[in-house]
């Protein structure tokens, strides 16, 4: 029987002591962390879960860091073929547009693209000084994943009145939103609408906890969901996640949607989206359709 595969379109991936450095502050500000692994353990634990690909996401949350950072990101991404690793940056690096280059261009470190976190920097993502970034981006075809949304908190700098701007500039901006834009769910789904390029990752929404408190069934419907089916990705947010990594996965094998419907937010959505040429079977009897080889 082939079992599920899985792409994981949400994962972080930190050097040692700045995923120390994360934690304490989730567990003062947040939540408590259920794995505490650093970046070599994640890769055997999704391993162990038969997640076949799955991104590595860390940002800048001050200016001065990214160089390093992307380059951490590039030895990792070495060592692991089957991560998806994305570079960051902040504007007031002094470096800024060297560093794009650097970061996204074939030939070099040729990341997948940029992860920006507006909860814990100082900037509106539509800023002139971020206009390099979009620039570059769109240039080599790389995606931005940008926790632009209001949950689980919100600050001047996040909600999708300070989003939708920026897409009217950069239409072709390959763009990931984390948690389904929660909490304005709807109006991100609308921009979805909007600009094809557009797609979303589940992580932490439509699982029972208090720390999405305005989530599924009530903000959004499935109906709303399968609206939009085909920008959906599965994503969990590992490792900063309070409880198993099962309850993830069920969040979409539980889904009450067809079977298609939950392999495209299990794998086929992020493998159009990030590009991959093909995503290996678990079982080894079915190609990257979803085929059964006789």
């Amino acid at each position: 029987m082939q079992l599920a595969r899985i792409i994981d379109a949400h994962v972080h991936g930190f050097p040692d002591r700045l995923f120390d450095a994360v934690w304490a502050f989730f567990m003062k500000n947040y939540w408590p962390i259920k794995y505490k692994l650093h970046a070599s353990e994640i890769a055997l634990f999704l391993k162990s879960k038969g997640v076949l690909h799955y991104t590595v996401l860390n940002y800048a949350h001050k200016p001065g860091i990214s160089r390093d950072m992307n380059t951490w990101t590039h030895e990792f991404s070495l060592a692991h073929p089957e991560a998806l690793c994305f570079g960051t940056i902040h504007p007031d690096d002094p470096y800024m547009v060297e560093e794009l280059e650097r970061a996204l261009s074939p030939g070099q470190l040729d990341l997948r693209g940029l992860k920006i976190q507006l909860l814990v920097t100082n900037f509106d993502p539509g800023i002139r000084a971020l206009d390099a970034m979009y620039e570059t981006l769109v240039q080599h075809g790389k995606i931005l994943v940008m926790h632009s949304g209001t949950g689980p908190g919100a600050n001047e700098h996040v909600g999708i009145r300070k989003l939708r701007p920026v897409m009217e500039r950069y239409p072709a901006l390959h763009l990931q939103v984390p948690h389904l834009g929660s909490f304005e769910y709807k109006e991100f789904f609308d921009l979805a609408r909007d600009y094809k390029n557009v797609y979303f990752d589940t992580a932490m929404i439509m699982i029972k906890h208090r720390l999405f408190p305005d989530k599924f069934g009530k903000a959004f419907t499935v109906d709303d969901l399968l609206g939009i089916q085909d920008r959906v990705m599965f994503g969990s947010d590992f490792p900063n996640i309070p409880y198993d990594y099962d309850l993830a996965i069920n969040s979409i094998t539980s889904l009450p949607a067809s079977e298609a419907v939950r392999e495209k937010m299990l794998w086929r959505n992020a493998a159009r989206f990030y590009g991959l040429d093909e995503v290996p079977v678990r079982d080894g009897n079915a190609d990257y359709h979803g085929n059964i080889i006789e």
